[in-house]
């Protein structure tokens, strides 16, 4: 085989420009969840149940009725019958009535006709009688089914790598395996002079290094490393591996051989077996690079000297592996951030989740009970015993977990599928917290989101401008989004009609402080209105008014397996999960922004998708844009 030097090199700018075009189809495959870590998520993941999937006490204590607590003191404690005692795991039925109390154990189900549980710190039990010195008020030290997750709720994206937090979510909804992309990367190593790492080092010998140092880096992008061993540098041996290699793999690397030495051979194998698309890249170290395809599979030749290797395989070969599963490059374990929000600890040495949004620190904990506090963390500080709060402007060190990239903006408020498409659009990545239009507005005002997605009406028809009034927000823009279909869900087995039909319906009410629920009371109230009744009374005629779901899916989850007969929510929820809807209103979605955000990328960058035409064409059903969408409204 006639030796080839190389003579022209091809620029950085080029050679990135060529591998940000190769891109190859990774298999999908199932795992046990026991071994994916390290895997890329093939599709996204919603949740089948609620997390808890019970009422559940927080403390050890004793379930109570809390009116029966109000009156209460040190001086003067209320005294309770002890009827029993529920420990964790406990599926036996109990009930509490008035003057009751029954002992309960952290994590145990809250009994029936309890509402609040009162720390057995502010208890004292003489006999069956409980003196209680502290009074607690309703849902005190008390999780909810679905605060963590809501059945139906995305808690996995598409593409997700695979760590410990990510496992432990999808053991906490009871999957056992999960669909994940499978890229194979074959690993060879060429050199007469190489041995294995553990065997004698002889004359004229050094260790494979190379072998391990890049499957070790292929296992970081998130791909499957083959290693095909050592290949001494002889043409057939070479050329068999290289062919065995291409067979099995979507990516081969070779390692070595590849310079224009009288023993460098590999570049000539990939050029006669395929298409050489370059040979020679103008960057220091890793020059004697040769990018090739052989039937279809990207075939890399990386120089032999592992500082060179690595390089090249950062800036040329991880792009290749991370376009082909559509991930993210990882960020480094360590970053220094500041602290975009007072941080408040309980006085120990504390590692505190936190997310890092553009460099700022913002808490991420929910309670000591959420898993989903580990998946909407992008790291942890560390808080020193003596620290009871960060201030804003701090700036502190992060240990990020693993391969997380931080979320590119962050949103509070209502959930909207239109949130989904303009994050898809947009190509940024939102941290989006479901928590209704009143915890957006009060997350903008204490600067801990980037964007409150809003849909707050008050009495007179308006849409989140009377909020922001009376809160005199000064420093935030208003940025008019969409209009919604809201209206009545249910099953075709139940006759519904108009909205006076829910009367005589058990209903499923969204959780307080959210923009749907609000919309609803004030449909009440003209609907009461027109009866010539108040709303308090026909409130009371609602069965399930009181009810609380976070998000339009779990709303539809809730009538379509018969726990409840109608829902109030967006027409898009009801077509996706195939209910029937009637229309009762129409809403405002809108979005509330930093004025000192307005320009910065990111923000340019969503504004722009909301305000473009195929945003419009592509929202679902019941959702669209009008002539107010996108226009800032800067005094209210």
């Amino acid at each position: 085989m006639e030796r080839k030097e190389f003579r022209e090199l091809t620029s950085v700018e080029d050679a990135r420009k060529l591998v940000g075009n190769i891109k190859v189809q990774p298999e999908i495959t199932v795992l046990p969840i026991e071994e994916a870590a390290g895997h890329i998520i093939a599709e996204d993941i919603l949740s089948g149940l609620d997390v808890p999937a019970f009422n559940r006490s927080v403390k050890d204590g004793y379930a109570v009725r809390a009116k029966d607590t109000y009156q209460a003191s040190e001086p003067e404690p209320i005294e309770l019958k002890v009827t029993g005692s529920i420990p964790a795991g406990c599926e036996d039925i109990f009930f509490v009535d008035d003057g009751e109390a029954i002992e309960i154990s952290t994590g145990a189900p809250i009994p029936d006709g309890a509402d609040a549980v009162v720390m057995v710190e502010s208890t004292k039990q003489i006999g069956d009688s409980l003196l209680v010195y502290q009074p607690v008020h309703i849902n005190e030290n008390i999780m909810r089914a679905g605060t963590d997750i809501m059945k139906g709720e995305r808690i996995l994206r598409k593409n997700t790598r695979m760590g410990s937090r990510e496992i432990g979510v999808l053991a906490s909804i009871g999957m056992d395996e999960v669909h994940v992309k499978d890229l194979i990367v074959g690993i060879i190593s060429t050199g007469s002079e190489l041995i294995r790492p553990g065997e004698k080092l002889g004359v004229s010998k050094i260790y494979d290094a190379n072998s391990y140092a890049i499957a070790a880096a292929i296992d970081e992008c998130g791909g499957t490393p083959r290693m095909y061993g050592i290949i001494r540098d002889d043409e057939k041996l070479m050329e068999d591996a290289l062919d065995r290699a291409i067979a099995e793999c979507d990516i081969v690397l070779t390692s070595g051989s590849t310079s224009a030495g009288a023993g460098d051979i590999m570049y000539m194998i990939i050029e006669e077996k395929g298409e050489t698309l370059t040979h020679g890249i103008a960057i220091k170290p890793g020059k004697p690079v040769v990018i090739g395809m052989i039937n279809d599979v990207p075939t890399i030749g990386l120089p032999g000297n592992p500082t060179s290797a690595l390089s090249i395989f950062n800036e040329f070969v991880a792009p290749v592996i991370h376009n082909s599963l559509g991930v993210k490059p990882s960020f480094k374990t360590k970053l220094t951030a500041e602290v975009g929000t007072v941080i408040r600890s309980g006085g120990r040495e504390e590692l505190f989740p936190v997310g890092v949004v553009r460099g700022k620190v913002y808490p991420a904990d929910k309670t000591s009970g959420a898993i989903t506090t580990l998946s909407d963390a992008d790291g942890i500080i560390e808080i020193k015993a003596n620290t009871e709060y960060i201030e804003p402007g701090s700036q502190v060190e992060v240990t990020m977990f693993g391969n997380v990239r931080s979320p590119d903006l962050m949103l509070v408020g209502g959930q909207c599928p239109g949130i989904d498409l303009l994050e898809e659009m947009t190509g940024l990545m939102f941290r989006t917290l479901n928590m209704g239009s009143s915890a957006g507005f009060t997350a903008i005002s204490g600067g801990t989101a980037d964007i409150a997605c809003v849909n707050m009406v008050d009495a007179d028809g308006n849409y989140n401008s009377s909020v922001l009034k009376r809160m005199d927000l000064e420093d935030v823009v208003l940025v008019k989004g969409y209009v919604r279909e809201q209206g009545l869900i249910f099953t075709p087995d139940n006759h519904v009609y108009s909205l006076e039909d829910i009367i005589n319906l058990n209903l499923i009410n969204r959780n307080r402080g959210s923009g749907t629920r609000a919309l609803l009371d004030r449909e009440i109230d003209l609907l009461a209105e027109e009866k010539g009744t108040s709303k308090a009374e026909l409130i009371k005629s609602l069965k399930g008014y009181n009810s609380g779901s976070k998000t339009h899916r779990s709303v539809c989850d809730a009538v379509k397996s018969g726990k409840v007969d109608v829902g109030f929510g967006l027409r898009a929820a009801a077509e996706e999960a195939g209910l029937e809807f009637i229309p009762v209103a129409e809403d405002e979605f809108d979005f509330v922004i930093r004025k000192d955000l307005l320009e910065i990328e990111e923000i340019q960058k969503f504004l722009g998708v909301l305000r473009s035409d195929e945003f419009s064409k592509r929202l679902p059903a019941g959702i669209s844009t009008y002539e107010m969408t996108g226009s800032i409204i800067s005094s209210f």
